[in-house]
Protein backbone atom coordinates (compact mmCIF):
# COMPACT_ATOMS: atom_id res chain seq x y z
CA UNK A 1 0.00 0.00 0.00
CA UNK A 2 2.85 3.01 1.28
CA UNK A 3 6.25 1.77 -0.22
CA UNK A 4 7.52 4.97 0.04
CA UNK A 5 7.68 7.12 2.74
CA UNK A 6 8.41 11.00 2.84
CA UNK A 7 8.82 12.37 6.39
CA UNK A 8 9.88 16.01 6.76
CA UNK A 9 12.11 16.86 9.61
CA UNK A 10 13.28 20.41 11.63
CA UNK A 11 15.54 19.09 14.31
CA UNK A 12 12.56 19.43 16.90
CA UNK A 13 10.79 17.19 19.55
CA UNK A 14 8.13 17.44 16.75
CA UNK A 15 9.77 15.83 13.89
CA UNK A 16 10.95 13.32 16.77
CA UNK A 17 7.54 11.99 16.74
CA UNK A 18 7.28 12.05 12.93
CA UNK A 19 10.96 10.01 13.06
CA UNK A 20 9.68 7.53 15.90
CA UNK A 21 6.19 7.07 13.62
CA UNK A 22 8.03 6.39 10.74
CA UNK A 23 10.25 3.68 12.40
CA UNK A 24 7.19 1.99 13.17
CA UNK A 25 5.45 2.38 10.21
CA UNK A 26 8.29 1.03 8.00
CA UNK A 27 8.83 -1.87 10.78
CA UNK A 28 5.18 -3.15 9.62
CA UNK A 29 5.13 -2.48 6.42
CA UNK A 30 8.64 -3.02 4.88
CA UNK A 31 8.27 0.48 3.55
CA UNK A 32 11.56 2.55 2.32
CA UNK A 33 11.88 6.24 3.89
CA UNK A 34 13.27 9.19 2.69
CA UNK A 35 14.02 12.11 5.28
CA UNK A 36 13.98 15.46 4.38
CA UNK A 37 14.93 18.69 5.60
CA UNK A 38 14.15 22.37 4.47
CA UNK A 39 17.04 24.62 4.54
CA UNK A 40 15.43 28.18 4.36
CA UNK A 41 16.98 30.86 2.90
CA UNK A 42 14.99 33.92 3.24
CA UNK A 43 15.96 37.35 1.78
CA UNK A 44 16.30 39.91 5.10
CA UNK A 45 17.64 42.86 3.66
CA UNK A 46 20.49 44.14 6.37
CA UNK A 47 22.71 47.63 6.41
CA UNK A 48 25.69 44.82 5.80
CA UNK A 49 23.76 43.90 2.54
CA UNK A 50 23.63 40.78 3.02
CA UNK A 51 20.97 37.86 4.93
CA UNK A 52 21.38 36.36 8.03
CA UNK A 53 21.43 32.77 7.47
CA UNK A 54 18.22 31.69 9.35
CA UNK A 55 20.10 28.12 10.04
CA UNK A 56 24.12 27.11 8.83
CA UNK A 57 24.14 24.74 6.18
CA UNK A 58 26.40 22.56 8.32
CA UNK A 59 23.48 22.14 11.04
CA UNK A 60 21.20 21.86 8.51
CA UNK A 61 22.91 18.88 7.25
CA UNK A 62 23.32 17.84 10.52
CA UNK A 63 19.51 17.19 10.92
CA UNK A 64 19.44 15.30 7.99
CA UNK A 65 22.09 12.96 9.21
CA UNK A 66 21.24 12.28 12.85
CA UNK A 67 18.02 11.74 11.40
CA UNK A 68 19.30 9.12 8.84
CA UNK A 69 21.52 7.59 11.39
CA UNK A 70 18.51 7.07 13.79
CA UNK A 71 16.33 5.20 11.15
CA UNK A 72 19.15 3.10 10.15
CA UNK A 73 19.79 2.18 13.52
CA UNK A 74 16.47 0.55 13.69
CA UNK A 75 16.67 -1.71 10.46
CA UNK A 76 15.27 1.09 8.09
CA UNK A 77 16.18 1.53 4.71
CA UNK A 78 16.49 4.85 4.41
CA UNK A 79 17.77 7.54 2.22
CA UNK A 80 18.14 11.77 3.17
CA UNK A 81 18.00 14.73 1.21
CA UNK A 82 18.27 18.36 1.99
CA UNK A 83 15.51 20.77 0.33
CA UNK A 84 16.42 24.23 -0.01
CA UNK A 85 12.97 26.80 0.09
CA UNK A 86 12.00 30.00 1.02
CA UNK A 87 10.26 29.68 4.19
CA UNK A 88 6.63 30.78 2.75
CA UNK A 89 7.80 27.66 0.45
CA UNK A 90 8.67 24.99 3.03
CA UNK A 91 4.93 22.80 2.36
CA UNK A 92 5.52 23.20 -1.41
CA UNK A 93 9.26 22.25 -1.23
CA UNK A 94 8.54 18.82 0.76
CA UNK A 95 5.06 18.06 -1.88
CA UNK A 96 7.62 18.69 -4.70
CA UNK A 97 10.05 16.34 -2.98
CA UNK A 98 7.84 13.55 -2.46
CA UNK A 99 5.91 13.78 -5.83
CA UNK A 100 10.34 13.75 -7.41
CA UNK A 101 10.72 10.54 -5.00
CA UNK A 102 6.68 8.64 -5.43
CA UNK A 103 6.28 8.53 -2.03
CA UNK A 104 3.13 7.31 -1.35
CA UNK A 105 2.66 8.54 2.53
CA UNK A 106 3.98 12.02 4.00
CA UNK A 107 5.02 12.05 7.65
CA UNK A 108 5.23 15.58 9.33
CA UNK A 109 5.39 16.32 13.30
CA UNK A 110 2.65 18.67 14.65
CA UNK A 111 4.62 22.24 15.60
CA UNK A 112 1.95 22.66 18.61
CA UNK A 113 0.86 26.21 17.33
CA UNK A 114 -2.40 27.24 19.34
CA UNK A 115 -5.43 27.79 17.46
CA UNK A 116 -5.20 31.45 16.83
CA UNK A 117 -1.48 31.29 15.59
CA UNK A 118 -1.84 28.55 13.24
CA UNK A 119 -4.85 30.44 11.65
CA UNK A 120 -3.11 33.35 11.31
CA UNK A 121 0.59 32.17 9.83
CA UNK A 122 -0.39 28.60 9.51
CA UNK A 123 1.85 25.64 9.68
CA UNK A 124 3.98 23.41 7.51
CA UNK A 125 1.24 20.82 8.40
CA UNK A 126 -1.74 22.04 7.98
CA UNK A 127 -0.86 23.71 4.63
CA UNK A 128 0.43 20.12 3.81
CA UNK A 129 -2.92 18.65 4.79
CA UNK A 130 -4.55 20.82 2.39
CA UNK A 131 -2.63 20.68 -0.75
CA UNK A 132 -0.80 17.35 -0.95
CA UNK A 133 -1.86 15.27 -3.85
CA UNK A 134 -0.70 11.54 -1.34
CA UNK A 135 -1.82 11.34 2.39
CA UNK A 136 -0.16 13.03 5.09
CA UNK A 137 0.51 11.69 8.50
CA UNK A 138 0.58 14.41 11.53
CA UNK A 139 2.45 12.88 14.37
CA UNK A 140 1.86 14.52 17.93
Amino acid sequence: MFDKVLVAVDGSQYSDAALTAAEGFAAKTGSTVEVVHVHEHDFIPSKAGMSPDLEPMDEAKAVIDRAVERLKGHGVSVTGRLLQARTRDVPKAIIEAAEESGADLIIVGRRGLSSLTGMLVGSVSNKLIHVAKVPIMVAH
